[in-house]
């Protein structure tokens, strides 16, 4: 899993084959080795999010693909989130979070943004940080 990882550099493609399911992709290397493929198709699959031991794929609709790389164009430091933290499934490319707005409430955590997520998942020792 990646949690709110630095990225350090990106590949981008456009592709067409008679075997991917995807016709653009954006390659992400992270801070810590790790790797994430955000792959751009114009049927999103049920298990948009596959997580395996090496990698992460996140399927995203393709009229999203402009919006992530402009993100990784434009801004410094970009992050990444991706995977399942407590049942909830995330696949993002974002800038530096306000970690502040994801502190619990009095009664615990019941807040699914994206800052709570990451705040939890600190807490219980998941990998990943944010600088």
């Amino acid at each position: 899993m990646a949690l709110a990882e630095p990225i350090t550099t990106y590949t981008a493609r456009v592709i067409q084959t008679n075997y991917l399911d995807f016709t653009r992709v954006l390659l992400l290397e992270l801070e810590s080795g790790g790797r994430v493929d955000f792959r751009f198709t114009d049927e999103v699959p049920a298990d948009w999010l596959r997580v395996d031991q090496n990698s992460i794929a996140v399927y995203l609709a393709s009229d999203r693909y402009r919006d992530v790389y402009h993100l990784l164009q434009t801004e410094r430091p970009v992050f990444c989130t991706a995977g399942n933290f407590f049942r909830l499934e995330i696949g993002s490319v974002h800038t530096q979070l306000d970690l502040t707005k994801g502190e619990p409430t009095g009664e615990g955590y019941d807040d699914q943004s994206l800052e709570a997520v990451v705040v939890r998942a600190r807490a219980e020792g998941l990998a990943g940080t944010e600088s």
